[in-house]
């Protein structure tokens, strides 16, 4: 991951993309911050999960960002925002969404025998180790509970 964003920085700043050059620079520090905090150092390379744990954590603080701009009336700030989540959500992988969530769940729900809604950690804890950050908390969440009486 931490190749791919100086390399995709690296391109960014040569094609003069001061949008894009920003927010990279942005995440490359806040990688490198984590890296720092979990002891590997400025040019240590954080695990996949702990990569995508972060991203996540940038995409998520840019769409509460861009609640409270559109709430206040600032409507362009809210699109820059949203610009910056385009930008960030490369770094993630293709989200299970939908159908294929629903189906995920349900498949969680089986293998771990969850039978109601007491069993929610048994469910979620299924659907990390099978699909990692590859899919949304919060509406797995949701989904877990409407299923399980």
């Amino acid at each position: 991951m931490l190749e791919k964003l100086t390399a995709d920085l690296k391109t960014s700043m040569l094609a003069r993309d001061t949008a894009r050059t920003g927010v990279l620079r942005m995440a490359l520090a806040a990688y490198k911050n984590e890296a720092v905090a979990k002891g590997l150092g400025p040019q240590g390379e954080l695990p996949e999960a702990d990569s995508i744990a972060l991203f996540k954590r940038l995409v998520k603080s840019r769409e509460e960002s861009i609640e409270q701009f559109t709430k206040a009336g600032y409507a362009d700030r809210a699109a820059s925002e949203l610009a910056e989540i385009t930008v960030l959500k490369d770094y993630l992988p293709a989200m299970l969404e939908g159908a294929k969530l629903e189906a995920a769940v349900r498949e969680a729900i089986a293998e771990s025998g969850a039978a109601s809604k007491k069993d929610m950690g048994l469910v979620m804890k299924a659907m990390t180790a099978k699909h990692g950050g590859a899919y949304d908390g919060k509406a797995a969440s949701s989904l877990v509970q409407s299923l399980l009486n």
